[in-house]
């Protein structure tokens, strides 16, 4: 049975994070089977159940956003072959996984998901917030100078404005905010289609999510 049936699966999509323990900045591991595995937990509480029945010494507990750690630590801080297992408890051996392999899963579905919620979103409001430079009527194009990557030239969008409010007031204050009906957005997608660009739904604080390309967010869109 495929580990995405799981709770574990369902509550990292949910909550966007994870939990891990920490020693001496390493990251706590497990022996199973003779061999030593990653800790994950994707609730606090079952971190803190093993960590006091098996009376682990540790530093602290880190709360892991999901787009955050896959973005900027996950390459980093593991390799291909790593393993963890997610949800260990006294009473549960907990659930194997590569963790890259796994990460990738997660992230490929989080973008589906949140470009399916960001067009019914829009669909059901008309409304699609973006950045523009003082004086222009367009949403913005932004480059992130640290990514090399095609993503890096992005259009963030936004289907609610306390979401958008929240990223702009921290990441983009040489930016205003305006919003355009769904339809305008629609053409201007379509523009950025043309030229292969991509488009930033709903990012968070740090600029961090979901980056598809705008041929990709096209395809899904019903207005």
């Amino acid at each position: 049975m495929s580990y995405k049936s799981e709770r574990f699966y369902k509550d990292i999509l949910t909550n966007e994070q994870f939990f891990i323990a920490v020693k001496d900045k390493k990251i706590i591991k497990h022996t199973y089977q003779d061999r030593p595995y990653f800790c994950f937990w994707t609730r606090e509480s079952l971190a803190e159940e093993y960590l006091q029945k098996f009376e682990i010494a540790y530093d602290k507990l880190v709360t892991m956003d999901i787009d955050r750690f896959a973005t900027y630590e996950l390459d980093d801080m593991f390799d291909e072959e790593d393993e963890a297992l997610v949800n260990v408890t006294k009473n549960a051996a907990g659930h194997e996984i590569k963790i890259v392999e796994a990460m990738n899963e997660i992230m490929t579905d989080l973008d589906n998901i949140r470009i399916r919620e960001f067009v019914q979103d829009v669909a059901k409001t008309d409304t699609v917030y973006g950045l523009t430079q003082k004086g222009m009527k367009q949403f913005a194009v932004v480059y992130d100078e640290n990514d090399n990557f095609e993503q890096s030239h992005f259009m963030p969008v936004w289907s609610l404005s306390k979401r958008a409010e929240s990223v702009a007031e921290e990441d983009f204050e040489s930016f205003e905010l305006i919003d355009v009906e769904g339809e305008v957005f629609a053409e201007w997608l379509d523009e950025l289609r043309d030229d292969n660009r991509y488009v930033a739904i709903d990012i968070k604080p740090g600029v961090v999510g979901t980056i598809v390309s705008a041929q990709k967010l096209a395809n899904e869109l019903t207005f």
